[in-house]
């Protein structure tokens, strides 16, 4: 039977459909000859100690993200435990005196915390764990507070207080408690950006991404920039996204020389990817973003995009890659 030991001296085993064994059993014959009704070629059929993984043999590389198989394959080597790099905490904090955690009335000005719930469901799906701060306002001494409770984490991600208005005081505390490295960068949407590293009270630095509080930029700027700070602390190798090139169907039109990440639906017809604007592209609108499954890169160095223009397109989900 399947998974048998083979015996000594055999070298083929032949199933019982190439044999008479069934219609053997329906009338009383020697038991001592069975017909074999094939010309089976020597080893065939036998799964050969050592066939899978030699002695010596490498088996997985340092710095590979295990997956499905590559647990199985630890569980065929009888491996229960391996070391393995943890996955990252990553602190997530919204900011603004606008900013209204939901369940709760929304009262005169105020918008629902999306931010922390998008950006936890990304650091989710990247490998990571979230852990959501809440929400603090644009004050020095209260946001300073909170940060302060992020600390703890591997990585601390906030969303809002990093444009030029009055209350938009992250880079402050940025500034006091650490330092920054880079603000603003040259990209649609989401140029209002900071980076730099919060110092703890036991020296330890950690890093920290500013991200813009428009909804649409917060997700965006977090899987150019979050999405490979988190690989890089998963220990993993390759960083980048998977992209394909597809063709535009609409016309984007970049006025300020910026990279644009428009928010696409691809679909692959006639063995082709198409890309089509999942509608109005500005960065508060975050139904365009759940609509989408990938962001066409337009360079910063092109005015107008004509349909028709091949583009390389950062997929979001390839499972919704369809003919």
């Amino acid at each position: 039977m399947t998974g048998a030991f083979v015996p000594d001296g055999a070298d083929v085993v032949v199933p019982f459909e190439d044999t008479d064994e069934v219609d053997r059993k329906k009338v009383a014959v020697s038991k001592a000859e069975i017909g074999v009704r094939v010309s089976p070629a020597e080893g065939c059929n036998i799964r050969r100690r050592g066939e899978d993984i030699s002695k010596g043999e490498l088996v997985l590389k340092k710095g590979k993200l295990l997956r499905p198989a590559d647990i199985g394959v630890l569980a065929s080597l009888g491996k229960s435990v391996v070391s393995v790099i943890r996955r990252p905490l990553v602190g997530i904090l919204a900011t603004g005196n606008e900013v209204a955690e939901i369940n709760r009335p929304l009262s005169p000005g105020k918008i629902y915390n999306s931010n922390s719930y998008s950006l936890a469901a990304q650091v989710l799906k990247y490998g990571g764990i979230p852990k959501v701060l809440g929400v603090a306002p644009d004050d020095v001494e209260q946001l300073t507070a909170a940060i302060r409770e992020g600390l703890g984490c591997d990585l601390l991600v906030t969303s809002g207080g990093v444009s030029l208005g009055d209350y938009d005081v992250v880079k402050k505390v940025l500034a006091a408690e650490g330092n920054v490295s880079f603000w603003t960068v040259r990209m649609k949407p989401g140029k209002p950006l900071a980076f730099g590293m919060f110092k703890r009270s036991d020296g330890k630095e950690i890093p920290h991404l500013g991200l813009p509080g428009n909804p649409v930029s917060s997700m965006i700027t977090f899987e150019v920039f979050a999405r490979p700070a988190i690989f890089k602390l998963m220990g993993r190798n390759h960083l980048s996204k998977s992209s394909i090139t597809a063709i535009m169907e609409d016309a984007v039109e970049n006025k300020d020389g910026r990279r644009i990440f428009t928010r696409v639906v691809v679909a692959r017809r006639n063995g082709k990817y198409l890309a089509h604007i999942t509608g109005p592209q500005g960065s508060g609108i975050l139904s365009s973003m759940s609509k989408a499954n990938g962001l066409a890169i337009i360079p910063e160095d092109t005015g107008e995009l004509e349909p028709g223009t091949p583009v390389e397109v950062m997929m979001l989900d390839w499972d919704e890659v369809n003919d």
